[in-house]
């Protein structure tokens, strides 16, 4: 593949399926992230509206396994239909293949409004619970680990039910625990099934850009 910045491929994408009357409204947010990877492919997730029901239509025809994956996920779509794609990927990802390549990482793409270019937030093997109750998921969590549940709902982030705004997140989550024998603070995410691929994120985004370590366990469950 030929070398050309991430921002100019991610246009050309764009415009050739504006052309086809299919879109992909990326998150917008206000952070700068990684503006440009060399050998990538990209995986597209559109929001279709029938009925007055919100579905994700998977596009992964561009997709090449010895590759980077750009994952560019329709920002109004609800996790719950987000969540099952992310999941059949990783899992497409991670079959072995004599096309498969070491070294190659998925990441999420999004407009940075700041500098007005399509930036990228890597994001690492996840493994997603689900559960049917919001208070069922708080008795997996190890209490005694170095961590702290964040929680998003809808354009809402809560920290022991608490609704706070993003500025002071970084400075909530360093305060509530002391880490002992070296462990590294880190923030488990757990978000309603409704919440937007917007919210969800901005979060994350914001987590990665303050170099906050995200545990490897998401929670998806709904809001009754």
């Amino acid at each position: 593949m030929n070398k050309r910045s991430c921002f100019a491929l991610l246009t050309m994408c764009l415009i050739l399926i504006n052309c086809q009357k299919k879109t992909v409204q990326l998150p917008l947010i206000d952070i700068p992230g990684i503006s440009e990877i060399q050998n990538h492919s990209s995986i597209w997730v559109f929001m279709e509206a029938n009925n007055g029901v919100t579905t994700a239509r998977l596009n992964k025809n561009n997709k090449i396994l010895n590759t980077h994956w750009i994952f560019n996920i329709d920002r109004r779509l609800p996790m719950k239909e987000v969540v099952p794609i992310l999941i059949e990927m990783q899992e497409n990802r991670n079959k072995d293949s004599m096309h498969k390549k070491e070294g190659m990482n998925n990441y999420f793409s999004y407009a940075d409004i700041s500098s007005e270019k399509v930036s990228l937030a890597p994001f690492t093997q996840i493994n997603f619970k689900f559960n049917n109750d919001q208070d069922d998921f708080l008795d997996s969590i190890n209490e005694s680990s170095c961590s702290v549940l964040v929680k998003i709902e809808d354009q809402s982030i809560k920290i022991n039910d608490k609704v706070i705004d993003q500025e002071t997140l970084e400075s909530i989550i360093k305060e509530q625990k002391t880490c002992k024998n070296y462990e590294e603070l880190k923030v488990i995410l757990a978000y309603d099934d409704q919440t937007l691929f917007q919210n969800y994120l901005q979060t994350k985004v914001f987590l990665i850009h303050k170099e906050i370590l995200c545990d490897s366990i998401e929670y998806l469950y709904t809001v009754k």
